[in-house]
């Protein structure tokens, strides 16, 4: 070997490390944290009594926490059978309320661990206290695939589409 050609030689040594854990948490509660930062709000992943909660601020200065079962920790944590949302402030006016529990027991236990559910009851909750909507540029593929489907379909006219003094008004096949 020459000697200006060394050679050299990298290994890199992998351990367990909190970012790992915490890149794991973000995948695990992404829906919630999308859902909550599409409305404006800031939102954090914190670790509770046994097991990762989601953490968002709201503009009235309550908060929203979304946690599977902590006591006892889910048997199946990378998709629980239930979730517990709660609100609330301690300051005055003090508030706590349960936006929505799907515990065995609970009013939603019909629903169980399903994440489409317990969003459409936390967007409820969030619309009723005044929270701006999501963006309308932040829907999904599939959101927007949905809504324009009927338009290339010829079903429903498409505003962008028309030409002329009616341009917008919706008029079908002309």
């Amino acid at each position: 070997m020459h000697p200006d050609n060394t050679l050299t030689t990298f290994t890199r040594i992998s351990a367990p490390s909190s970012r790992s854990a915490a890149s794991e948490q973000a995948r695990r509660f992404a829906a919630f944290t999308a859902a909550f930062r599409q409305r404006g709000l800031e939102c954090t992943i914190e670790y509770g009594l046994s097991d990762y909660i989601v953490h968002a601020e709201l503009p009235d200065g309550s908060s929203l926490i979304i946690s599977p079962p902590q006591e006892p920790p889910s048997e199946h944590p990378e998709s629980p059978e239930s979730w517990m949302v709660t609100r609330h402030r301690s300051a005055e006016p003090a508030v706590y309320e349960v936006v929505y529990d799907s515990e065995p027991d609970g009013p939603d236990a019909r629903h169980s661990g399903s994440i489409p559910d317990l969003l459409t009851a936390v967007d409820a909750r969030l619309d009723r206290l005044g929270v701006p909507p999501r963006q309308e540029q932040e829907r999904s593929v599939e959101e927007r695939t949905a809504d324009a489907t009927p338009h290339r379909a010829g079903f429903v006219p498409d505003p962008s589409r028309l030409r002329g003094p009616n341009k917008g008004v919706g008029r079908v096949g002309g």
